[in-house]
């Protein structure tokens, strides 16, 4: 049997050192299991038994029954052994905590056992309970962070986005403190994103949106500024949450979609008759400049106001400045000859009209027209007419590498030379595919 000195411990606090004295009532033999002859009665029959008692775990008085004397002795014997050792133990250790707090800190490894470490457990409580000077709720702090984005210059459409993400996000989280927010939270919302049915999970390129703006918003929220208070967390629980990569965000991505010559010259045709034509410049700038079409601050919306300026009848171009861009680098469009006769036909005419969103909304329903399609129809039957890749992505904005790997092959020259023959009739009051505007470098022409 190991035997432990009859010595307790106090630590002294100011001096960072324990100081070890003889104590009258040893703490471990105060604790001594014992072995009682005791009864008990069960279903009216009294029965003898013994309880071994004495010692305490947790803080609390622990006890145990036997029938068996001997199995009694023995067991009060281990515990007596593991009493005594965990005193010699306690002795060897120097420490500058009280007792009360080694105690605390005793129960927590045994609570943890092998699962965490406690350098584990205290980092984790230190990132998502240890509350900045200033804590603000989400709702709040998406207020004050798209204020500064708007103030940078950042698209109205982008803005909208980002608040509704973050909105969406406060609502999963019932507005949570942002310095309480955990990568599990994040986890919870992002795996609980939904496709327009409601039912499907929504695809890759939806949940790496929200993941970004979520982490671009936290990562905002770290930094330092005087201005806002903050920090207001100290981490970013995005941190360890993965992106899904190109390749499994491509493998959902639809089809490029593309008007065929004759739907482009049906559309034109029906927008030429449609409420006097309001929609005539605007789908003929869509389709033969690839200037993308979004009605809500897109890029044509944006052109439309500076029109005079921009379009050179001259030099048959037309520029698009940075700060009107998707992607804020400058551009240059060639002025095609059937688009000419477009804007000469309708010259006068605003490309955007009032009531331009309806409008619009219902010549896409009519057509089934798809997301950016007259932008598509633009880039694939331009690279298919001329045959050079580098004109292309320098008309339409995009790399080369984006023209080879979505727009090449899609149509051939033949259909590229149709689709730019299409001219306004307006003693017709239709479109028309014209055999003089356009061939190929076959010599070919529109038919």
């Amino acid at each position: 049997m190991v035997f432990a000195p009859k010595y307790a411990y106090i630590a002294d606090m100011s001096k960072k050192r324990i100081t070890i004295k003889p104590k009258a009532n040893s703490r471990n033999k105060a604790q001594e299991a014992k072995v009682y002859p005791s009864t008990y009665t069960k279903r009216g029959v009294e029965y003898f038994c013994y309880m071994v008692r004495g010692w305490k775990e947790d803080g609390k008085w622990q006890r145990k029954q036997f029938t068996d004397q001997a199995k009694a002795e023995a067991y009060a014997h281990s515990v007596n052994i593991n009493l005594r050792n965990e005193g010699q133990q306690r002795m060897l250790v120097h420490t500058s905590m009280s007792e009360e707090q080694v105690n605390q800190a005793e129960k927590a490894y045994r609570t943890l056992g092998d699962t965490y470490s406690m350098d584990d457990v205290v980092e984790f409580f230190l990132k998502h309970n240890r509350p900045p000077e200033f804590t603000i709720t989400i709702l709040d702090g998406m207020k004050l962070y798209v204020d500064e984005k708007e103030r940078e210059g950042v698209r109205t459409t982008t803005l909208k986005k980002t608040k509704m993400i973050l909105k969406a996000f406060a609502d999963a989280t019932d507005n949570q403190l942002i310095h309480k927010v955990t990568e599990a939270d994040i986890k919870s919302y992002l795996n609980s994103r939904r496709a327009k049915d409601g039912i499907s999970a929504a695809k890759k390129k939806t949940f790496n949106n929200h993941r970004n703006e979520l982490s671009s918003f936290f990562k905002w929220a770290g930094k330092t500024d005087l201005s806002t208070n903050r920090p207001w967390t100290f981490n970013n629980p995005i941190d360890n949450i993965p992106a899904f990569s190109n390749k499994r965000v491509a493998e959902q991505r639809p089809d490029i979609a593309t008007s065929s010559p004759e739907i482009t010259r049906e559309l034109l045709s029906y927008v030429m008759t449609y409420k006097g034509g309001r929609l005539a410049k605007w789908f003929a700038l869509a389709y033969f400049t690839g200037i993308r079409p979004s009605t809500d601050e897109g890029e044509l919306v944006k052109f439309s106001r500076r029109e005079a300026e921009l379009i050179n009848m001259t030099t048959s171009t037309i520029m698009l400045p940075a700060n009107m861009t998707k992607t804020k680098d400058s551009r240059q469009v060639t002025i095609s000859e059937n688009l000419r006769l477009w804007l000469e036909a309708y010259e006068g005419m605003p490309i955007a009209p009032v009531n331009l969103k309806n409008d619009y909304a219902h010549v896409r329903k009519k057509f089934n027209l798809q997301s950016d399609e007259t932008r598509h129809s633009f880039i694939s039957y331009h690279v298919a007419l001329n045959r050079s890749i580098g004109d292309t992505a320098l008309e339409s904005g995009n790399t080369e590498s984006i023209i080879k790997k979505h727009y090449l092959s899609h149509h051939s020259q033949e259909d590229g030379a149709q689709f730019f023959s299409i001219v306004p009739n307006i003693d017709k009051g239709e479109a028309t595919f014209s055999a003089d505007v356009v061939c190929t470098d076959s010599n070919l022409k529109a038919i």
